[in-house]
């Protein structure tokens, strides 16, 4: 008897142009949550306080959406694209596992560096143009100007990794199936919240010359 080879479909990659936009708005907005979040823990835990990050009043940090939008973007996600072709190229079981940890470290590496362009130009731009620090690295070695560190953007590729093969491809998959006019209005509601949130803070920002911090 043959065999018949069953290949997974990809459900994202079938979607019309508009409903791969909604999705993508989507995640980028569940990214710059979950971000929110990390930071938001990651700060009650080192001074056992809530500490506002970010520069919107809403919880969410945007650097962290547009990261994974741009990794996704350039490289796709670590099961997609050339990753999956380079994958599906290794002929024995040893050599498939050799490759997959290959695409794992390669694509950490090029999130890392993604992020810390992005980390490093918003954080130079708030600084230099209304001299505010959204975050400093200045008391960690190996930093650049305090606004990105070597330990931490290694720490960004592995998270990247870990949240756009875990996270992000899999919701991918799940909102692809979804009806295409709640995704529309999902992703339009969250992106003009966090559209209107980001001109009111930067329109703050030009007039008063300092960040809004409404908890304080």
């Amino acid at each position: 008897m043959q065999k018949t080879s069953i290949t997974k479909i990809d459900s994202y990659e079938t979607q019309s142009r508009a409903k791969k936009a909604c999705i993508l708005m989507i995640l980028t907005a569940v990214c710059a949550f979950c971000g929110w979040i990390a930071e938001t823990v990651l700060f009650w835990f080192k001074r056992g306080e809530f500490v506002d990050r970010g520069l919107l009043i809403l919880p969410f940090c945007p650097v962290y959406g547009l990261s994974m939008l741009t990794a996704y973007a350039i490289m796709r996600t670590p099961q997609s694209g050339l990753w999956k072709k380079w994958q599906n190229s290794a002929k024995t079981v040893l050599g498939k596992i050799t490759v997959i940890i290959l695409c794992i470290a390669l694509y950490a590496i090029i999130a890392a560096v993604f992020a810390s362009v992005i980390e490093y130009l918003a954080g130079l731009y708030f600084d230099k143009r209304f001299g505010i620090r959204l975050w400093s690295y200045r008391g960690y070695e190996n930093n650049v100007g305090g606004y990105v560190c070597l330990w931490y953007s290694l720490l960004w590729g592995a998270l990247a990794v870990a949240y756009m093969g875990l996270i992000w491809y899999p919701l991918m998959q799940l909102l692809a199936k979804a009806d295409t006019a709640a995704l529309a209005a999902i992703a339009f509601t969250l992106i003009m919240l966090m559209l209107a949130d980001f001109v009111y803070n930067m329109l703050y920002l030009f007039i008063k010359g300092a960040r809004y911090a409404p908890f304080k």
